[in-house]
């Protein structure tokens, strides 16, 4: 891994050694002649070796190295010195130095002494790394208690807080509606100052994380050297970070954290730990928000399994079409049942035994639609509506329509006979059904706090009134029905009559259920 390497001596012969043995594996070697110089380069460089001559004018060597570890305390160090006697070597290790190098500097000598140093630091940063670190990764279990998106935007906030010890904390996600960034949670900030904070991307510096999805830091005493330094405006802060929230290579939002006592200042490693935190928190935040699909999508398969067979819900589901919002005019088929002579059996029967009677009539009224792929709209006390067409698309849904038609038909007059040796009142009743075809809107009807997902449109109300035109047994159909229907059944001509409500005659065709045996 190519290091950056701080060579201080003021040979430039020392300097020349280095910069071409050391620059073949790849490191970025930089050169001071004093100690003085060093300290300048180390305030804008952060290095990981220092290459050290004991003897400089001014500042010594060792004394620039402590200057430099003061701010910078993972340097590593190499003395150079021309009497490399058992007290040199213990001056050195008490003063921070991994190795000591005799001069003249022997080029091989150098090599190794360079990478052992280097494999020592490493090992040391990661050390450091996991100490500082793996306690972090305990978060998890309080992030993925949050039952909520705003909980774990909270937990967020409280972890930030205490993980990273800042005064001031801000979650701000994008809010796709108003195609801002929003404060969802904070820490340390008064309310009036968040509450209607709305920053687009590429705004503010916030904004510019979201747009660029890089981390910001501004300390203080080096704002001068940000391209972002105009941006720090309030007087009161030593030190920001703003940290890009990124779920699945997407950035969400962005995560601010400010400091405002003197002399403190933020650095990588404070970015290495927001990415942990924040990483644990969107993990959190896809399992709350998987959590609310499954629910939901739940919650949907059972309305659509009211109206459809599972079958094709689960078709619905996987083309992932949100029926909820779905309303559209479509060329659809509809078919009207209704129960002839109904209000003899109100009178005639117990609620309770009517309950059972229109129970088990339904029930196998709903298996015979889902099977032919047809949509069941509602039940109606004595009726029923069915939809041919949509939401799942037939060959030929006339064909579906009649078909179900003549099933249903026959199933009800199986039940009716099993009725009628219970009691002789079910003698008297039959079923009559209604279908026709045309533009209609398919979707939600009704208000925000009540929706009725149905259809809407003339020819449902003709289909409803040919059912209440039959006689018990007959399926009436109309014209635009007959002609998709070919040779397939034996269909006749009934006549034209005028519908209630309806401004023109309709032409109408018959099937009966005994003209459909065999």
């Amino acid at each position: 891994m190519a290091r950056k390497i701080l060579v201080i001596d003021n040979e430039n012969l020392v300097a020349d050694i280095c910069r071409i043995s050391l620059g073949k594996f790849g490191h970025e070697v930089f050169c001071a002649m004093s100690g003085e110089q060093a300290v300048l380069m180390a305030d804008n460089i952060n290095f990981d070796l220092a290459i050290v001559n004991k003897r400089l004018e001014g500042i010594s060597g060792i004394e620039a190295f402590e200057m430099i570890r003061q701010s910078n305390p993972t340097l590593a160090g190499i003395l150079v010195t021309a009497h490399a006697s058992l007290d040199t070597v213990i001056e050195a290790m008490n003063n921070g130095f991994s190795r000591v190098c005799k001069k003249p500097i022997d080029v091989r000598e150098l090599v190794q002494a360079v990478s052992e140093t280097l494999k020592i630091a490493c090992l040391r940063e990661d050390i450091t790394r996991m100490k500082t670190l793996l306690p972090l990764y305990d978060l998890s279990e309080r992030f993925f208690a949050a039952e909520s998106e705003q909980a774990v935007y909270e937990e967020l906030a409280d972890a930030v807080m205490r993980e990273v010890d800042v005064p001031c904390v801000s979650v701000m996600m994008f809010d796709i509606p108003s195609g801002t960034l929003k404060v969802v949670a904070h820490r340390g900030l008064k309310a009036e100052f968040v509450d209607n904070l709305e920053i687009k991307p590429g705004e503010q510096i916030a904004g510019r994380v979201f747009q660029s999805s890089v981390p910001i830091i501004l300390n203080r005493t080096s704002q001068y050297l940000s391209p972002y330094s105009d941006l720090l405006k309030r007087k009161e802060l030593s030190a920001a970070i703003s940290f890009p929230i990124v779920s699945r290579g997407k950035v969400l939002g962005v995560l601010n954290i400010s400091e405002t006592r003197d002399g403190n200042e933020f650095s990588e490693a404070d970015i290495e730990m927001l990415s942990i935190i924040t990483s644990q928190a969107m993990m959190a935040l896809e399992n709350v928000r998987f959590i609310r699909e499954r629910e939901e999508n739940s919650r949907i398969r059972a309305l659509l399994e009211q109206y459809v067979s599972p079958e094709v819900s689960h078709l619905l589901m996987e083309r992932n079409q949100d029926l909820l919002e779905v309303g559209s005019v479509q060329e659809l088929t509809v078919l009207f049942a209704d129960i002839r002579n109904f209000t003899l059996l109100v009178q005639h029967l117990p609620p309770e035994q009517l309950r059972i009677f229109l129970n088990s009539f339904f029930e196998l009224f709903a298996q015979i639609v889902f099977s032919c792929q047809g949509m069941l709209d509602k039940f109606m006390g004595d009726a029923a509506l069915v939809i041919f067409g949509a939401p799942v698309k037939t060959d030929n849904p006339c064909v579906a329509a009649v078909t179900a038609a003549i099933r249903i038909m026959k199933g009800f007059e199986q039940l009716r006979l099993f009725w009628s040796e219970k009691d002789q009142i079910f003698e008297k009743v039959g079923l009559g059904i209604g279908i026709s075809r045309g533009p209609m809107f398919l979707g939600n009807v009704g208000s925000s706090k009540r929706l009725d997902y149905t259809v809407i449109g003339a020819d449902v109300n003709i289909a409803q009134r040919l059912a209440s035109e039959t006689s018990s047994g007959q399926i009436l159909i109309t014209d635009r029905v007959h002609n998709h229907l070919g040779e397939q059944f034996p269909v006749r001509i009934d006549s034209n009559r005028w519908l209630r409500g309806m401004e023109s005659e309709v032409t109408v065709y018959s099937l009966s259920i005994d003209e459909t045996e065999g």
